[in-house]
């Protein structure tokens, strides 16, 4: 089907899951572009994704940055939930939960205009060491997201955000020794309708802006405010850092970065685009 470009300059695409998505692009200053989005996640929800890795046309090449997204996907164990910030939210949610309810290895709970929570299933049979990435876990989640909003028409958009340790048990369940707090987050995910691309080769920087509409749903129009979460330093680091980077606290000494796994700066853990495959994930020591 392809791109339409539309009378005002967006374009204009459907994805796999039949997602109208229109995208607007301006240019933007690149001298501060990433320096600004830094500064933003001292109290906005976020990431920011920069390395000084060589490889040929990627990593150096470009930086990408999100800023107050509309939705958010957490996960403990076997337990996801998503969360709609703002009104803009509450359409994407919308738009998710009818796609989600259709997945038979999970099961939708409570449910309100800004949360939706789910439970994967356990898995019911034995599954090879070949077939272990398609087994039930929180993955199966990310994949029918990932089927939704799919596209060859956009290589920006994607969940953006941090993955934890304990992912890796969700492939190999074994007893685990420690205790793990109840307000853990094994990952932490956005979906973003504003991205910061920078063309680090180019000396350029845009804004790409993401409008979403499926049958009678859309988000245009609607409000994108959210509430600020200002930065919290200190001198301590919980138990909860060693098996979830997305909590790790920040000395008060340190330099800005994410503030209690809800952002990640320069250093963020990873960025799962729609055709990302599953991460390689390691555990921690003393599991």
């Amino acid at each position: 089907m392809g791109t339409r470009i539309l009378e005002d300059g967006s374009e204009q695409y459907v994805t796999k899951g039949g997602v109208t998505i229109t995208r607007t692009r301006r240019e933007t200053s690149y001298a501060d572009a990433i320096d600004s989005y830094v500064e933003k996640l001292d109290e906005r929800r976020g990431a920011v994704l920069s390395s000084n890795y060589e490889y040929p046309g990627r990593y150096t090449r470009w930086d990408v940055a999100v800023c107050d997204p509309p939705l958010g996907v957490s996960s403990f164990g076997r337990s996801v939930w998503l969360e709609a910030y703002n009104e803009r939210g509450e359409v994407l949610l919308d738009i998710i939960a009818e796609e989600l309810a259709r997945v038979e290895d999970l099961t939708l709970g409570a449910r309100s205009a800004r949360r939706l929570d789910l439970t994967v299933n356990a898995p019911s049979r034995v599954f090879t060491e070949e077939e272990r990435s398609k087994m039930p876990t929180v993955f199966t989640v990310l994949r029918a997201i990932t089927g939704l909003f799919h596209s060859a028409e956009d290589s920006s958009i994607g969940l953006y955000g941090a993955f934890g340790y304990d992912l890796a048990f969700q492939f190999d369940a074994i007893d685990l020794k420690l205790k793990r707090p109840d307000d853990q987050r094994d990952m932490v995910l956005f979906l973003p309708d504003e991205i910061l691309v920078v063309d680090n080769y180019s000396a350029k920087a845009w804004i790409d802006r993401y409008e979403y509409a499926k049958e009678d749903r859309t988000t245009v129009g609607k409000a994108g405010d959210t509430v600020p979460e200002p930065f919290r330093s200190t001198d301590t680091i919980r138990r909860a850092a060693i098996t979830d980077p997305a909590n790790m606290p920040i000395s008060s000494s340190t330099p800005r970065r994410a503030s209690s796994g809800e952002t990640c700066s320069r250093s963020c853990r990873a960025r799962n685009s729609w055709s990302a495959a599953t991460p390689s994930l390691r555990p921690s020591p003393g599991v």
